[in-house]
């Protein structure tokens, strides 16, 4: 779940656990931040989807809207992912069908 914190400018920014936390109210565990950073998120045509980040030191520093960018991001890959597992499952044909033994087919 999100949460939108007013007092937090949106491109302020701020250690990575510490601008997750401002967008989302789950707890994240710190490998998992770092994954989000590191291999990101694959996308559909092979890319990935990684949090923007920039380091100050030595510590990653993102922003609350780079945050959200990201999530958004990853959910609408997820989704056309989704829908194009389906499609191929709903493109499968009866003679596909009956290749395999799954009709009976005509006699």
């Amino acid at each position: 779940m999100l949460t939108q914190n007013a007092d937090a400018a949106p491109d302020k920014l701020q250690p990575l656990n510490e601008a997750i936390r401002g967008v989302v109210e789950a707890s994240i565990n710190p490998s998992t931040s770092w994954r989000w950073i590191t291999r990101g998120f694959a996308g559909l045509n092979g890319e990935r989807i990684r949090l923007q980040v920039w380091y100050v030191g030595r510590t990653p520093h993102t922003t609350q809207a780079a945050v959200r960018r990201w999530l958004a991001d990853v959910t609408e890959a997820r989704l056309a992912r989704m829908a194009r597992t389906q499609q191929r499952a709903a493109d499968v044909t009866a003679a596909e069908l009956e290749a395999v033994g799954l009709t009976a087919g005509p006699r």
